[in-house]
C-alpha cells in the first residue's frame, strides 16, 4: 500500500505522467494538507466564538429579563381540573394575564396555564426591565452549540476545498479528452491500415 502511495506522489517521475497528471497530484497533495492544517483551527475558532456569544446571550437574559408571578384574569378554555389533577396533564392555553411591573403600574398581557385554570389563578410570565412581557428565555447548551459550529466549519472547509479539487480535475480531464482525441487523429490512421 506504502508503496503503491509512494508512486502516486507528485515529485516522483515516470515516463507515463503528463503535466496535467502533475498537477492533478499536487493539487491532491495541497488540499489534503490544507485540510488537515486549517481545519482544527477553523474547528477551534468556530467554537470558541459560538461558546462566548452563547454564555454572552445567556448572560444578557438573565440580566435583563426576569420571570414575575401574573394572574389569570378569565378562565382557561377546556375541561376544568378535577381534583388531583396536576398541570402537566393538561395542554397549556393562552389566557389573559396581569401583573405589576417594576415601575409599580399594573400591566396586562397573555400567558400560558393549564387547560380548564380558573381566573385568578397564578401563572409565570417574563418580562424585560421595562415590565413588557417577553418570549420565555430559550434553552440553552453553549457547549453543544460550540461542538456543532466547530463540526460545521471543518466540514464546510472540507467541502469546499474538495468542491474546488473536482472542478480543477474535470477542467484537466477535458484539456486531458482534447489531448488524447487530438494523438488519436494522428495515430489512427496508422492503425487502421491492414
Amino acid at each position: 500500500m506504502w508503496r503503491r502511495t509512494a508512486r502516486r506522489m507528485p515529485w516522483r517521475r515516470s515516463p507515463l505522467r503528463r503535466r496535467s497528471d502533475t498537477v492533478q497530484a499536487w493539487l491532491t497533495l495541497v488540499m489534503i494538507v490544507a485540510t488537515l492544517g486549517a481545519g482544527p483551527w477553523l474547528g477551534w475558532w468556530a467554537a470558541t466564538t459560538t461558546y462566548t456569544a452563547q454564555v454572552r446571550a445567556g448572560e444578557w437574559e438573565r440580566e435583563h429579563h426576569r420571570p414575575v408571578a401574573a394572574v389569570s384574569v378569565e378562565d382557561a378554555p377546556g375541561a376544568y381540573a378535577e381534583a388531583g389533577a396536576t398541570s402537566a396533564d393538561s395542554p397549556d392555553v393562552p389566557v389573559a394575564v396581569r401583573w405589576t411591573g417594576p415601575d409599580g403600574a399594573v400591566r396586562s398581557g397573555t400567558g400560558e396555564v393549564a387547560a380548564g385554570t380558573r381566573a385568578g389563578s397564578t401563572v409565570t410570565v417574563w418580562i424585560d426591565e421595562q415590565g413588557s412581557e417577553v418570549p420565555r428565555p430559550r434553552w440553552r447548551n453553549p457547549g453543544i452549540d460550540a461542538t456543532v459550529a466547530g463540526t460545521l466549519a471543518v466540514t464546510a472547509l472540507a467541502a469546499f476545498l474538495g468542491g474546488v479539487r473536482r472542478i480543477v480535475v474535470w477542467r484537466l480531464d477535458r484539456r486531458r479528452l482534447r489531448s488524447w482525441e487530438t494523438e488519436w487523429l494522428v495515430v489512427g490512421p496508422r492503425w487502421s491500415r491492414r
